[in-house]
C-alpha cells in the first residue's frame, strides 16, 4: 500500500469525468454543486484513507519496535550467559591454581629455628600419641632429614586415623631405628627436644590445657632437688619416661592426672 498523503485531488471538471457529471447533475441545483459533492466526498474517502495508513504505520512501528526489543533481550540474556560461562570456567581455573596463604609482614624471623621433626612424628602428634623426645632433639631431626631424602618419601603404605584407612608414606608410619627412650637421652639433649615437642604440640593444636600441664610438668622436672643429688639426673629421666608414657595410656582410657599432679606426688 502506496501511502496517500501525498494524492492530489482529481479534476472532476475535466472532460474524463462529464459522464459522471451528467449522471448527478439532475439530482444537483447546477454542475457547480455536482463539482463541489464530488470533491467533498473524494476529500472524505482520501481523509480516510490516510487516518488508516497512518495507523497501520504506527502499528508496524510499535511491531518492528517490539521484535527489536525483543532482539536485544535475547542478546542481552546470551550476553549475560556467556559472562556467566566466562566467570564459571574463571573460578573453575582460579580454584586449581596453587594457593599461597597470606603472612604478617610485621612480624620478623626469629632468632631460633625449631627443628623440624619426620612425618612419623607429625602422625603421632595429630593423633596424641607417645612419642619419644628423642624424635625433637637435634640428632632426631637429623635423623628425619636423610629419611625424606631416602627412597621411603616414594612408598606409601595404609594407616588408620579415626576409623578411616589412608594412604601415607612409608616414612609416615615406621619409627626410626636409631630412636632413643626419654631415659637414656643426655639430659641436654632432653631439655633441648622438650622445648621443640612443645612448640610442635601447640602446632599440632593440642588442648591448651594439656600443653600447659606438660609446660608445668617439665618446669617441675627441671628445677627438683633431686637433679643435686648423685645420679638425680638419671632418676628424673627415668621418672620423666614412665610418667609421660603412663599419662599417654591413662588419657586412652580417659582416667589420666594431670601432670601437675603426678609430678608432686
Amino acid at each position: 500500500m502506496v501511502d496517500p498523503s501525498n494524492e492530489a485531488c482529481p479534476d472532476f471538471a475535466s472532460e474524463f469525468f462529464r459522464p459522471i457529471r451528467e449522471a448527478l447533475l439532475p439530482t444537483m441545483e447546477n454542475e457547480q454543486q455536482v463539482l463541489d459533492n464530488l470533491i467533498q466526498m473524494w476529500t472524505v474517502e482520501h481523509n480516510q484513507r490516510v487516518d488508516l495508513w497512518n495507523t497501520d504505520q504506527r502499528k508496524a512501528a510499535m511491531l518492528t519496535a517490539a521484535a527489536e526489543e525483543a532482539r536485544l533481550d535475547r542478546k542481552r540474556e546470551a550476553q549475560r550467559l556467556l559472562e556467566v560461562e566466562v566467570e564459571k570456567e574463571r573460578l573453575e581455573v582460579e580454584k586449581k591454581k596453587p594457593k599461597i596463604s597470606d603472612f604478617d609482614d610485621d612480624v620478623e624471623v626469629g632468632d631460633v629455628i625449631t627443628p623440624h621433626p619426620s612425618q612419623y612424628v607429625i602422625l603421632k602428634l595429630k593423633n596424641f600419641e607417645f612419642i619419644e623426645l628423642w624424635y625433637f632433639s637435634p640428632e632426631g631431626c637429623k635423623d628425619a632429614a636423610k629419611t625424606s631424602t631416602s627412597t621411603m618419601e616414594d612408598m606409601f603404605g595404609i594407616s588408620k586415623v579415626d576409623d578411616i584407612l589412608t594412604m601415607r608414606p612409608v616414612a609416615a608410619l615406621r619409627q626410626s631405628c636409631n630412636v632413643i627412650n626419654d631415659c637414656d637421652l643426655p639430659i641436654s639433649d632432653f631439655f633441648r627436644a622438650k622445648n621443640s615437642f612443645l612448640v610442635h604440640i601447640e602446632r599440632a593444636s593440642w588442648p591448651k590445657k594439656h600443653i600447659n600441664a606438660l609446660a608445668e610438668f617439665f618446669w617441675h622436672l627441671e628445677n627438683h632437688p633431686i637433679r643435686n643429688r648423685r645420679h638425680g639426673d638419671a632418676v628424673m629421666l627415668l621418672y620423666a619416661h614412665w610418667v609421660r608414657r603412663l599419662w599417654h595410656d591413662d588419657l586412652k582410657r580417659g582416667t589420666a592426672l594431670t601432670s601437675q599432679e603426678s609430678t608432686t606426688t
